[in-house]
């Protein structure tokens, strides 16, 4: 047991490798010269939790006796507990020793010492032993918490994540996971609905323009549209089936309107995929829209000749944005059958008050009912005082909330994946599609893995939010940003407040008729940043709110005080999360004004508080693309991001620099590293270099020892990127899935009419895209299974199409392969790699777009003569 496991075992190791088997991509320890003792391999899975075991030393551990009988005996892997890990899946977010420690008021709390890395003193022992005591006093706390939950099914050191909770949660009642259930479901049609699946919808409508709004959020999306939709039921079902509904689905979905979404029961009638010809509708789309993009998704106009399956929801939204129903070739409807035997009731967070019952309650509904009582309680109690009984709610009240989001979306489509040792080949299903690749990853789904619940969740999520756009429409008013489950209802210019505020709430009371729980109210709720804070504490009282939206999740929402200065209610640290802070909390310019919500409410640093800040006094004066840096302390120096070394890969770029080095002095595995960002050294004509170095507290001392990863070549600092240079565009940075959303661009983004040529197979996308991003490590890292044979037909009849019309010199320049390469794939005379494939994919769309832009143009023109001529006889 420890806290921050990965790192002290790396230290008290006295050697590593790279693990194999089932912990490929992780380390292996050595703790012993004795080899018949174990290692301990450790895999990183995310910044709060790690797979730990022993490895099974090299020896029989079957008796001959049951060899013969054909028994076996497992090595013992032994149990691991990080109480980081624990405390972040029981408590919710992050948490260092000194906090935990606080929140949980153990007796000995962590002692402070700026003495690491120099001689051992008596005081530092006094530190490093209190460090211990106050990690197991963490750790009995939090397990006397985890034993009042009752989950006996499932072990402490199981407990990976709030998914893991859930997860037990789910097995203490004794449901039993749907693949289990029914291994014989059809690959096809597995394929059909992971390929309808995509996640949450973020998009900014109204960029770069401070723009006043409502603040608005949709009470716990996820459990709301499970029980709207009935999908409880799935989950405690002995098996689900599905059945054709084409005619039935059409007359549905041609027959539906706004109105008929109000009633709860037409949310039953969505458990339907259904294969379209898109034709101009609105469908989120994945695709790299730029080159040199990750995946993305936009709801964006789809033309494709190929049919595409997507949900029901989405067909119902496109619909609602466009005014035309998507034409339905296909619908498949799916149903749950029967109740799993054998379903026991729990008490949610051990409390006795909050029984479920799996067989006749739907427990996303439970669990939400739940949290309300309890939060009820916990404000008639804070008006007695009794701040103990506060807190005893307020961890009930989180309790239930990590329940009810744990169990209703994010285990059914989690896919782990896998290093192979080897390159194999794959059958794969998508679509219409079933092809072999060979792949080196491979996904493996977890317990609980269901998709079609994940696709339905997330498809019935941005149907509310498309209802929610509809509605702002219809109101005369509009929407200035969404993400997953909130909307920023948008003021228009020559409103007044008052109607602003009538006409926004009459989209918010919409929804109340589909509140499911027993608290009646809308479950498009205005969030905190609404109301008007005075002395330090929340009122009930509406204040102007506004809002300045650059691209999706970046973005800050702020009132303004009697000198029309902003002060920052929430903001957006994405794309800035991974730079090391410039400078600390007090060292922040007397001329920004502190923050009036706390940084931990914010979820910020203070520097990122100060940047958004400055961005939007830019926005709010003259110069809107120029925001004032250079008062903030530290924006000269050299910009730094830190990252632990996680993988035998990230650890590899530092073999140099280990080289002769003792072990004490080498970076280890999960010990810290900098990277740098690099300037483009003019006339240079080479590759930028990827500088990293060690770690040490104060970057300053390590900036003129960094070097090229790949080359191990010292950088000097005048190559490396200033905080000031990192930051420039911060503020302009594009929004490529749609359109007047480039750098310089302003206003009303519009959705990009995307004609897909061929489907790309890929698995489902990284999560630490913004890592791979900075470092460099692999913009492909999520599994390619490339193009399916017909979709590499059709990527080379559309390169024919257009070397026809433009020509194979023209088509090879914008492909960036050359004219030989393309000759060969337009005569098939070999099997192109998908790298070729998708640069003349996306050559041909750039192609197109210009044909189509040249043709719309002539159009414009001919019209506006023929219009001349009528008004005007003699023009000519």
């Amino acid at each position: 047991m420890g806290l921050n496991l990965p790192f002290d075992l790396s230290r008290i190791a006295i050697g590593h490798g790279s693990a194999k088997g089932t912990m490929r991509g992780g380390f292996s320890f050595r703790l012993s010269e004795d080899k018949r003792k174990p290692s301990v391999r450790v895999k990183h899975l995310s910044n709060r939790s790690s797979l730990i075991d022993f490895t099974a030393p090299p020896r029989q551990f079957t008796p001959r006796g049951m060899r013969k009988a054909g028994r076996k005996v497992s090595p013992r892997r032994g149990y691991f507990v990080d109480v980081r890990t624990l405390a972040g899946a029981l408590l919710g977010g992050s948490w260092s020793l000194e906090r935990l420690g606080k929140h949980l008021e153990i007796e000995h709390q962590k002692l402070g010492t700026e003495e690491h890395g120099g001689p051992l003193t008596a005081k530092y022992l006094e530190y490093a032993v209190r460090d211990v005591r106050a990690t197991w006093e963490c750790y009995e706390r939090l397990k006397e918490q985890y034993e009042t939950y009752r989950l006996a099914e499932t072990p402490l050191h199981k407990i990976y994540s709030e998914a893991s909770l859930g997860k037990a949660y789910l097995k203490q009642m004794n449901i039993q996971p749907w693949r289990e259930l029914q291994p014989d479901f059809p690959p096809k049609l597995l394929g059909i609905i992971m390929s309808s699946y995509h996640g949450g919808r973020s998009e900014v409508r109204i960029r770069r323009e401070v723009t006043q709004v409502l603040y608005c959020d949709f009470l716990s999306m996820y459990p709301t549209v499970c029980t709207l939709m009935g999908l409880w039921g799935f989950v405690v079902a002995e098996r689900m089936t599905w059945r054709r509904a084409t005619a039935g689905v059409r007359k549905f979905l041609d027959n539906v309107t706004i109105e008929d979404l109000q009633n709860p029961e037409s949310w039953t009638q969505l458990r339907v995929l259904v294969k379209v010809r898109p034709d101009g509708d609105v469908f989120p789309v994945r695709a790299r829209y730029e080159e040199g993009d990750q995946h993305t998704i936009g709801l964006n106009h789809l033309s494709s000749e190929e049919p595409r399956w997507f949900t029901l929801a989405d067909c119902i939204a496109s619909k609602l944005l466009t005014g035309r129903s998507p034409k339905v070739l296909e619908a498949l409807r799916f149903e749950p059958v029967g109740t799993q035997e054998d379903l026991s009731s729990i008490d949610i967070a051990g409390t006795r008050d909050y029984r479920v019952d799996p067989r006749k309650d739907d427990l996303y509904r439970r669990v939400i009912d739940l949290r309300s009582e309890v939060k009820e309680r916990m404000k008639e109690i804070q008006k007695s005082g009794s701040e103990a009984e506060v807190d005893r709610r307020n961890a009930e009240q989180k309790a239930l909330k990590l329940l009810a989001n744990a169990t209703s979306y994010g285990i059914f489509v989690e896919l782990n994946t896998s290093t192979l040792d080897k390159s194999q080949e794959a059958v794969c299903y998508g679509g219409q599609d079933e092809f072999t690749a060979r792949v080196s990853n491979v996904e493996k789904p977890g317990r609980y893995f269901h998709p079609l619940l994940a696709t339905l969740i997330t498809g019935a999520a941005r149907l509310m939010l498309a209802i929610a756009e509809r509605l702002a429409g219809d109101a005369k008013i509009t929407w200035a940003f969404c993400d997953t489950d909130s909307m920023a209802l948008a003021k228009p210019d020559g409103m007044g407040q008052k109607d602003f505020f009538e006409r926004a709430e009459r989209v918010r009371e919409w929804f109340t008729a589909l509140n499911p729980y027993e608290k009646k109210d809308s479950v498009f709720k205005l969030e905190d940043a609404n109301y008007q804070i005075e002395d330090g504490k929340l009122t009930d009282q509406l204040q102007p709110l506004y809002v300045l939206a650059v691209s999706a999740k970046r973005y800050t929402l702020f009132n303004l005080d009697e000198r029309v200065r902003p002060l920052l209610r929430k903001i957006s640290a994405h794309g800035l999360g991974h730079l090391l802070s410039p400078y600390e909390e007090d060292q922040a310019p007397s001329t920004i004004p502190e923050p009036i919500v706390p940084l931990a409410e914010l979820e910020a640093e203070r520097w990122q508080h100060d940047l958004w800040h400055r961005i939007v006094e830019a926005a709010l004066g003259n110069t809107p693309a120029q925001v004032r840096l250079d008062d903030l302390p530290g924006i000269e120096r050299p910009a730094v991001s830190r990252y632990a070394a996680t993988t035998p890969k990230l650890l590899g770029w530092f073999d140099r620099h280990n080289e002769e080095r003792r072990y004490r002095a080498q970076v280890k595995p999960f010990g810290f590293l900098l990277a740098y960002q690099t300037e483009v050294a003019p006339f240079s004509g080479s590759s930028l270099p990827r500088p990293v170095s060690a770690y040490d507290k104060d970057p300053e001392k390590t900036v003129d020892g960094c070097f090229d990863r790949e080359t191990g070549k010292p950088v000097p600092r005048d190559r490396l990127k200033s905080y000031r240079d990192a930051l420039a565009r911060y503020h302009l940075h594009p929004e490529s899935k749609f359109h007047n959303a480039d750098y310089t661009d302003r206003g009303l983004t519009r959705r990009r009419h995307v004609r897909a040529t061929v489907a790309e197979y890929i698995g489902k996308e990284a999560n630490r895209w913004e890592e791979q991003y900075h470092l460099g490590l692999d913009l492909m890292a999520q599994t390619e299974y490339g193009l399916s044979p017909e979709g590499r037909d059709r990527a080379r009849e559309a390169a024919r199409r257009v070397a026809d019309t433009h020509g194979q010199r023209q088509l090879a320049a914008a492909a960036g392969v050359s004219l030989s390469e393309l000759s060969a794939v337009l005569l098939d005379k070999h099997s192109a790699n998908l790298s070729t494939l998708t640069k003349l994919c996306e050559a041909v769309s750039r192609l197109q777009r210009v044909e189509r832009d040249q043709a719309e143009q002539t159009r414009s023109v001919l019209e506006e003569a023929r219009r001349q001529c009528k008004l005007n006889p003699n023009y000519s």
